[in-house]
């Protein structure tokens, strides 16, 4: 709009030097010295209706003027004329740029939301994936929970024949595995020497057996 104003500042300016150009051509050159006398004489005609039909002006025979106010007045006329011509094109342009301007700026605001649309469906989908992976992970940690358990059932199963078989040959009873040993074999901890003391082995014997 500041461009507008200027503008219009501008040629609000260049009226008057308009209108005396206008004026010069009008006593210069017959053709436009005829339009302006005719401009002239039609628009006092209207001028004179209007003010005895609205506003009650006393009706009298409207006469023609002469041809130099004739001229003056259709000059003036004229360059009235091309002034707000002028301006009307500015502010038509002005609309048009406005307009435009405005397009543009709705236009850039629905690719943004289209991107962003874009991305959220993408978010969702790696979030969808993610899901399923992790259901994946733990469906098979299940499984590989299920199996430790029965893997260690099967070991203290083997571990306690192991025992007795060991004890009926040294002629001991069949020693009692504690749940704190129990515990210390899921717990990944080493048994051996508790297993030894518990079926009443010598560690430093069975290793010097071993040795002969």
């Amino acid at each position: 709009m500041s461009s507008f104003k200027i503008a219009s500042l501008v040629f609000r300016t260049l009226s008057k030097p308009v209108a005396n150009a206008l004026k010069q051509q009008a006593k210069t050159h017959d053709i436009f010295r005829s339009l302006c006398i005719n401009v002239a004489q039609v628009a006092h005609r209207t001028e004179m209706n209007w003010k005895m039909k609205v506003l009650g002006y006393k009706k009298e025979v409207i006469r023609p003027l002469n041809d130099a106010r004739a001229v003056d007045a259709g000059a003036n006329f004229l360059g009235e004329v091309f002034i707000f011509g002028v301006a009307a094109s500015l502010i038509f342009a002005e609309q048009i740029r406005s307009r435009n301007q405005a397009k543009k700026q709705r236009t850039a605001v629905d690719d943004r939301l289209e991107d962003l649309e874009k991305e959220m469906g993408e978010r969702k989908q790696e979030i969808e994936g993610l899901k399923v992976e992790r259901d994946t992970l733990r469906e098979e940690l299940d499984v590989l929970t299920r199996e430790a358990d029965t893997l260690t059932a099967v070991m203290m199963q083997v571990l306690g024949k192991e025992m007795h078989q060991r004890s009926i040959a040294w002629g001991h009873q069949r020693p009692q595995i504690s749940s704190e040993m129990i515990q210390k074999f899921e717990n990944g901890e080493s048994v051996d020497q508790s297993l030894k003391e518990s079926i009443g082995l010598d560690p430093d014997s069975s290793a010097s057996g071993k040795k002969s």
